[in-house]
C-alpha cells in the first residue's frame, strides 16, 4: 500500500500571480491621464506670442493717441481694429496682420509640438474663431457704409468695445476661451477669465486714471504715453502667465 512516508514535508502551496488589484489599475491610469495631459498642454506658446505682439503694437497706440484737446469721436468711417481716429489707420492694418499671423503661427506650433510630444491639441477652433472674428471687425464696417440695409451688423461691434482701438484684445480672448476648452486646461481657463476682464478694462475704461489716482502726472508733451496702461496691461497679463506656463511646462518629466 503505498503511502507518504510519517513525517515527509508536505506541499507548500505557491502564491499566485494573478493581476493587479482593480484600485491599482486606477491609479495607474489616473497617473497615464496626468501625464498625457500635461504633455499634450502647450499653451504657453501663443500667450507669449501674443503678449509681444500686444507690446510690439504700442509705439503705434502712443502714435494714434489723441493730441491736447483731441477726443475720440465715432464720426468719419472708422476702423475697428485701429479705433476712430485717422492716425489708427496704421494700427488697425498691424492688428489685421498680427492677429491673422499669429493665430496661424500657433497652429503651425501645435502640429510641431504634436509630433514631437505624440499627442495632439485639437486648435483648429482656435485658428477658426481667432480668423473669423477678425474678418468681421474688417468687413463690417465697409460693408455697412456701402449697403444701408447691412448697417444693422453694427449691433454686433458696439462703439464702447472698439473705440479706443483695443478690440484686438477681445478677439485674443475669445480666442483663449477656445483653446482652453480644446486644452482641456483649468489654469488656461484662469488666464482667460483674468485677460478677459482686463481686455475689457482697456476697452471700456481709461486705465491711466487708476495712475493718476496713484500720483501720476505727465506734462503736456507725455499726454500721448497715457495710453500705455492700457495696452500694456492686457499684454502683462499673457507674459505673466506664458512664462509660468511654461516654467511648469519645463518641470514634467517624460513617462
Amino acid at each position: 500500500m503505498s503511502g507518504e512516508a510519517p513525517g515527509g514535508s508536505a506541499e507548500v502551496p505557491q502564491e499566485s500571480t494573478g493581476s493587479p488589484e482593480p484600485a491599482e489599475l486606477l491609479d495607474e491610469l489616473a497617473a497615464v491621464r496626468r501625464r498625457t495631459r500635461s504633455a499634450r498642454h502647450a499653451y504657453w506658446f501663443p500667450l507669449v506670442l501674443f503678449g509681444m505682439l500686444t507690446c510690439a503694437a504700442a509705439p503705434l497706440y502712443v502714435v494714434a493717441a489723441p493730441s491736447a484737446g483731441e477726443f475720440y469721436s465715432g464720426s468719419g468711417r472708422p476702423t475697428v481694429l485701429g479705433g476712430t481716429l485717422g492716425r489708427g489707420f496704421y494700427l488697425g492694418w498691424y492688428w489685421l496682420v498680427a492677429l491673422v499671423g499669429g493665430y496661424l503661427l500657433t497652429l503651425l506650433w501645435y502640429r510641431w509640438h504634436a509630433r514631437r510630444a505624440g499627442v495632439q491639441t485639437p486648435a483648429r477652433g482656435y485658428l477658426v474663431t481667432g480668423v473669423v472674428l477678425t474678418a468681421l471687425a474688417v468687413v463690417i464696417p465697409p460693408l455697412s457704409a456701402i449697403q444701408r440695409h447691412w448697417q444693422w451688423l453694427w449691433l454686433l461691434l458696439p462703439g464702447d468695445v472698439w473705440i479706443r482701438g483695443t478690440f484686438a484684445f477681445l478677439i485674443i480672448a475669445a480666442g483663449l476661451w477656445v483653446l482652453a476648452r480644446a486644452e482641456r486646461s483649468l489654469a488656461l481657463v484662469i488666464t482667460a477669465a483674468v485677460y478677459t476682464g482686463a481686455a475689457l478694462l482697456a476697452s471700456l475704461y481709461n486705465v491711466e486714471n487708476i495712475l493718476f489716482r496713484l500720483g501720476w502726472n505727465p506734462g503736456q508733451a507725455d499726454l500721448s504715453l497715457t495710453v500705455l496702461p492700457g495696452v500694456l496691461l492686457p499684454a502683462a497679463v499673457l507674459l505673466i502667465a506664458g512664462a509660468v506656463a511654461f516654467a511648469a511646462r519645463r518641470r514634467v518629466r517624460p513617462a
